[in-house]
């Protein structure tokens, strides 16, 4: 029993150190928790808003103590001086602030999404390369055992050595094959280990599913998620921030008073008496009117509402486009099913039937395998083209909408 419980607690250590296979899901969930980027991106957004705060404060009153002497009088004042914000300005250059700060936990909003994105295609890619592998493990599996009768033929004179030898030829060429699509493997386990914290990479990270045709949504659904892109709401959010800077800038016009007031201790015949002093001062704006910052101000506005209906009309034509090449794609992907596909699998049967009853040499035979085997690689390829088309339509989108 005990060397049962070790047996059993060293098979479940065993994947923990040396592999770990995650589902497409489990990958965005690592991405949210672990990624460097993901937190990067988050500390962009808080630094905004942390900037946008310290926007539209009051402005701090001035406490000074000075001394005067004329005619042989000492006076000492202790005055205490504070700005007034009666204008409103203050209010809207905050606001402006917020707006900003908006606007960039909107762009970082898009960002992540791109991130996530791109971590899919990255699980994609290996997902693809580990089925390949799969496909030429099976098939060098059954060439090694044709291999084998192949021998056990030669050595009782049932068969020439030229079978055997064009046999073991195309295991030859099927494992440089298969040496290819294991470094494909490790290229792609390498690009998506990218994505997380290099402490919590497992060591040998591996993608769990099956390849499967991608479920696309109707263009009309994906056309009216375009306006709330993170992009575009970015863009929004900059042009509602110009707005209120016009408004702070166009507040300049109006002055805002400076109070001050405090005590006076002026020494008369060698006495020293007390007094106040108040004092109003106002500025005049002479020079700096706010014209200029609102010229600046309103040039931004139609900047960014111009960057706004540019990125609006170039990703609804790009989604259009994204999105008929994934429908043409999944036709050529069923076309290819309901005709090759089915076709090979006889193909490869009557081969074999053929070979063993003499009516076929090894060539043929080996031609059958080949091309089944082409056609299963080739359908793989055809599904993964299919879903990476229709993650850019995801992409695009501006949200997840594919599954």
């Amino acid at each position: 029993m005990r060397l049962f419980a070790f047996v059993l607690g060293l098979l479940l250590f065993v994947p923990s150190v040396f592999g770990q296979n995650l589902t497409e899901r489990e990958v965005l969930q690592k991405l949210s928790s672990e990624s460097p980027r993901a937190r990067a991106l988050a500390a962009q957004v808080e630094l905004a808003r942390a900037s946008a705060l310290t926007e539209g404060l009051r402005p701090n009153g001035a406490l000074s103590l000075s001394r005067e002497a004329a005619g042989g009088v000492p006076e000492t004042y202790l005055l205490y001086e504070q700005p007034l914000s009666i204008t409103g300005r203050r209010d809207y250059l905050r606001r402006s602030a917020l707006a900003s700060a908006d606007s960039e936990g909107s762009s970082v909003r898009m960002q992540l999404h791109e991130l996530r994105v791109a971590a899919r295609l990255a699980f994609l890619e290996l997902l693809l390369a580990q089925e390949q592998v799969k496909a030429y493990d099976a098939e060098k599996a059954r060439l090694d055992e044709i291999v084998d009768v192949l021998r056990k033929r030669e050595k009782s004179g049932e068969s020439s050595g030229y079978d055997r030898i064009r046999a073991e030829r195309e295991v030859s060429l099927l494992e440089a094959d298969q040496g290819v699509a294991l470094a494909r493997v490790e290229r792609a386990r390498g690009l998506l280990s990218s994505f997380f914290n290099p402490s919590q990479r497992p060591p040998a990270l591996g993608a769990a599913g099956a390849l499967t045709l991608p479920d696309v949504p109707a263009l009309a659904s994906l056309t009216g998620k375009i306006t709330g892109r993170g992009d575009i709401e970015a863009e929004r959010r900059l042009a509602e921030s110009a707005v209120l800077s016009k408004e702070a800038a166009r507040r300049k016009m109006y002055p805002e008073p400076v109070v001050s007031g405090g005590l006076k201790s002026p020494v008369v015949d060698n006495q020293r008496e007390a007094g106040y002093v108040v004092s109003v001062t106002l500025p005049l704006p002479l020079f700096d009117r706010g014209k200029a910052d609102m010229a600046r101000a309103e040039a931004s506005r139609r900047a960014a509402e111009s960057r706004a209906e540019m990125l609006k009309v170039e990703v609804e034509a790009r989604l259009r486009g994204a999105w008929e090449e994934t429908q043409a794609r999944l036709r050529a992907v069923e076309s290819y099913q309901k005709r090759a596909v089915a076709q090979t699998e006889d193909l490869a049967r009557i081969a074999r039937s053929a070979y063993e009853g003499g009516e076929v040499g090894i060539l043929e035979l080996l031609d059958a395998f080949r091309t089944q085997r082409e056609v299963r690689l080739r359908i793989q390829e055809l599904i993964a083209a299919a879903r990476q088309s229709a993650l850019e339509v995801e992409r695009l989108a501006g949200e997840e909408v594919i599954r």
